[in-house]
């Protein structure tokens, strides 16, 4: 089965929407230095580095609330070493999008800091920077199958993944018909026999 998002031309790399400056504190800064840097600066994490600027850990706002709300703990008492998520998942800068937000779902992150080949913060790409570019990407992959089925003889052997263009679901299996691409339910019967 094929899939837009497995052509490379729009394999859009994760350093093209990430935020690429990132807030960084030491493992001995308090929750509540942590809680105010996530207000004043109207983000949902801060990465967590040792003095040797190695990359331990990360303080998400799921962090604040996990370990120092829940417990009834003094924001002032609890280190963002204590309260950190580690070890710290991080990716290549040439990861693209898709993969990111596979990345995501598989560790069960929102935030996905991006390093360079020596391990330095590059930048970071959370769940929200990805959800603004994922729907561009499937009208992307929407209006290439028009044009690939308007532009060359379509082989209607060829099963496409993505959306159907009568009812809009998300189907494995496409197919082509009258300029359309469509779901099995949506699909003239005799083209579902025939591409059986």
């Amino acid at each position: 089965m094929k899939s837009i998002f497995d052509e490379k031309k729009f394999d859009m790399a994760v350093k093209e929407i990430m935020t690429k400056s990132v807030i960084t504190v030491t493992p001995n800064t308090s929750t509540e230095v942590c809680a105010k840097l996530l207000i004043e600066n109207r983000i949902g994490s801060v990465v967590v580095v040792d003095n040797g600027e190695k990359n331990v850990g990360i303080i998400t706002k799921e962090n604040l609330i996990k370990h120092v709300i829940a417990k009834n703990k003094r924001a002032d008492s609890v280190t963002a070493k204590e309260a950190m998520s580690s070890p710290l998942i991080t990716a290549s800068p040439s990861l693209t999008i898709i993969q990111a937000m596979q990345t995501m779902f598989t560790e069960g992150i929102r935030h996905l800091v991006i390093t360079n080949s020596e391990g330095k913060i590059f930048g970071i790409c959370t769940d929200s920077d990805v959800f603004k570019v994922v729907p561009q990407l499937i009208l992307l992959e929407q209006e290439y199958l028009k044009l690939m089925a308007e532009d060359t003889e379509h082989d209607e052997s060829l099963d496409f993944a993505g959306y159907c263009d009568d009812c809009r679901e998300y189907s494995d299996r496409l197919i082509f018909s009258q300029g359309l691409y469509m779901c099995s339910s949506c699909a003239p019967e005799e083209l579902i026999e025939s591409n059986v």
